[in-house]
């Protein structure tokens, strides 16, 4: 998995790099802002063990703010290349135990996620709307929270991780933008914990999501 993402990295970087230098221009880029919902869930071999061990911690809540700048890099009328970072929260609270033995528990992970797209907007006749598509790999680095943390519930996350997207994005008036994406982990997402009985786990995390955002 490791050789596939290094692989398709380059492949993506050697595509902006073919034209980048001639075309970049103030006058290619535009920049969004804004926000929305996400959720996470693992996958994987192991992941159905460690969502049973986590008391079926799997569809983990969050939500996502921040920015990305578009710009024309090519002579191919509606190809762009889409970077971005965004912050994201995840979590939930759960109670855990019977009677008077019930403990409640917070789980929560914060991550910086620096997405690199490509994006092709289709020709449309109404200038008033827009669709394009946009695929890309996704770093992610942990910011803090519990999940990150070998707990006896939870095995925890790794702090560095990489995923690879698709998504969607209409174009309102020039002005506002929606997007809808999926992102699936390219790298471990789980350490080994072997208090836990697990010491190879085979899991990743998968990520979607919806958000509004305002064209500059």
């Amino acid at each position: 998995m490791k050789k596939l993402l290094v692989s398709m990295t380059g492949a993506l970087l050697m595509l902006l790099g073919t034209n980048a230098y001639a075309q970049l221009t103030l006058g290619d880029a535009s920049w969004t802002a804004g926000g929305g919902f996400a959720t996470f869930s693992m996958a994987g071999s192991q992941a159905e063990k460690i969502t049973n061990l986590g008391k079926k911690i799997n569809n983990m809540p969050g939500f996502f703010f921040g920015a990305s700048l578009d710009y024309a890099f090519s002579t191919i009328d509606g190809l762009t290349v889409e970077p971005g970072a965004y912050i994201y929260h995840f979590g939930k609270s759960y109670v855990f135990g019977v009677s008077e033995d019930k403990k409640e528990k917070s789980y929560h992970a914060n991550y910086l996620g620096i997405p690199v797209n490509i994006k092709y907007a289709f020709p449309m006749n109404n200038p008033a709307f827009g669709l394009a598509v946009f695929t890309g790999p996704r770093f992610n680095l942990g910011l803090g929270g519990s999940m990150f943390s070998k707990g006896k519930t939870y095995p925890g996350l790794f702090p560095i991780e990489a995923q690879w997207g698709v998504g969607l994005a209409a174009t309102i008036q020039e002005a506002f933008v929606l997007k809808v994406s999926y992102d699936t982990g390219l790298t471990k997402a789980v350490r080994d914990n072997n208090d836990l009985g697990f010491d190879d786990v085979k899991a990743h995390r998968n990520t979607v999501s919806v958000g509004a955002f305002f064209a500059f």
